[in-house]
Order: structure tokens, then C-alpha cells, then sequence
């Protein structure tokens, strides 16, 4: 009740939480390719620490963004905004692709070892997801 009513608004938490998904799971994987193809061993401990920290807060704005579009949709449910029902969906599958990917770039990461390629391709897949999701969630806000 806190943020509800004193610090943030109920309905700005999701906006303010997405932005930690956003930038910190691109940078995350940005970090790991230059780490890797420019051979600078910081960025691959810092990929790490970006990934396991969009991670923790996926959940989190996942959570605030389905109370919040169950204030928005109202009792006719997401079928009366087009693009939510996507935007939800996908936004909660990729908290598990974010987990899955936390999990495996952990275990590279206490091994000393940069991230493979295989490991690559699934992230670069999953940061797209990530992109047309919050695509759709702009185009929602933004028009």
C-alpha cells in the first residue's frame, strides 16, 4: 500500500519496473558478445550481474503489469485492447526464458568461462522476444 498511495502510483509501477527488464537484459547480452569477440574478460563477469539482476526483476514487473491490466481491461478482460492478451503472455514466458538463461549464463560464469555460441543464439532470440514485446507494450501506451 506504500507505493500505492504515497511514493508511486499503483498504475506506474509496471512502467517503472519494465525499464530494469529493458535495458538491463540487452546490455547483458550486448556485454557478452563484446566480451567475447573482443576478448575484455570485465564485460563477461558484468553480463553476468546484468542478467542475474533483469532476472530478479522480470517477476516483478510481470506481476505489477497483470494487476495493472486487470485494472486497465476491466471486467471485459484483455480481448478489449488489442495487443494485451500478446504482450501479457509473451512478457510471462520470457520471465521463464530470462530464468533459464540466469541459470545457464551462472553456471559459464562460476566455471570462468565466456558464454558460448549456442548460448548466444538463444539469448539474441529471447532479447528479440523481449524487443517486439515491449514494441507491443508501447504501442499500447504510446498509440
Amino acid at each position: 500500500m506504500f507505493l500505492s498511495s504515497a511514493l508511486i502510483p499503483w498504475n506506474h509501477i509496471h512502467p517503472v519496473l519494465v525499464h530494469f527488464t529493458t535495458a538491463l537484459l540487452p546490455v547483458s547480452f550486448a556485454s557478452d558478445v563484446l566480451g567475447k569477440f573482443t576478448r575484455r574478460y570485465s564485460l563477461t563477469p558484468a553480463a553476468w550481474w546484468m542478467l542475474l539482476y533483469g532476472a530478479i526483476a522480470t517477476p516483478m514487473t510481470v506481476v505489477a503489469g497483470w494487476i495493472w491490466a486487470g485494472e486497465v481491461a476491466g471486467p471485459s478482460g484483455t480481448s478489449s485492447i488489442p495487443g494485451l492478451a500478446i504482450h501479457q503472455w509473451l512478457g510471462t514466458g520470457l520471465v521463464f526464458g530470462f530464468i533459464v538463461l540466469a541459470v545457464w549464463r551462472g553456471r559459464i560464469f562460476v566455471r570462468g568461462r565466456k558464454p558460448s555460441a549456442a548460448y548466444l543464439a538463444v539469448a539474441a532470440g529471447i532479447v528479440a522476444a523481449l524487443m517486439y514485446q515491449g514494441y507491443i507494450g508501447g504501442k499500447m501506451t504510446l498509440g
